[in-house]
């Protein structure tokens, strides 16, 4: 029980780490919630900070889905007798909700969606990345991210 409890905090503390905003105080001396839309986010991060900014962020936002999904599979490896299962979708769960909810950022963060896609491609990489290109289609086609 205490591995399950332990995955999901650790997922949690993982996804509370808001790349948006620490990389807008860096890059651009602002916090990125503070300007345009007023998400912690790719999209907003591009209208206000740059190309090369939201790039970093929706990467480093990704990587944070992918590596709690790692940890929940490592810790489900060294541990006998866990169900792997619910290791990986507390990790997911967990992750999601701390990019969302972020506890060293005032609870205020992103969506999650750049998260999630992260747990996705971990979970079932096939549907990732069906998800990813449809889309990227509808992105090129309407020219809207929201």
């Amino acid at each position: 029980m205490a591995t399950y409890i332990i995955v999901a905090i650790i997922a949690y503390l993982i996804g509370s780490v808001n790349f948006s905003v620490i990389l807008s105080k860096k890059m651009a001396g602002f916090d990125v919630r503070e300007k345009g839309s007023g998400n912690a986010g790719t999209t907003n991060m591009l209208r206000t900070v740059g190309k090369k900014a939201a790039l970093i962020t929706l990467i480093c936002d990704i990587l944070k889905g992918v590596v709690a999904i790692g940890i929940a599979l490592i810790a489900g490896n060294i541990v006998k007798d866990l169900d792997n299962a619910l290791l990986v979708q507390l990790a997911g769960i967990f992750v999601i909700v701390g990019h969302a909810f972020p506890v060293f950022f005032k609870f205020k963060g992103g969506k999650g969606i750049a998260t999630a896609l992260g747990v996705l491609l971990m979970t079932n990489w096939q549907i990732g990345l069906i998800c990813l290109v449809f889309a990227l289609l509808l992105i090129a086609l309407t020219r809207m991210v929201a």
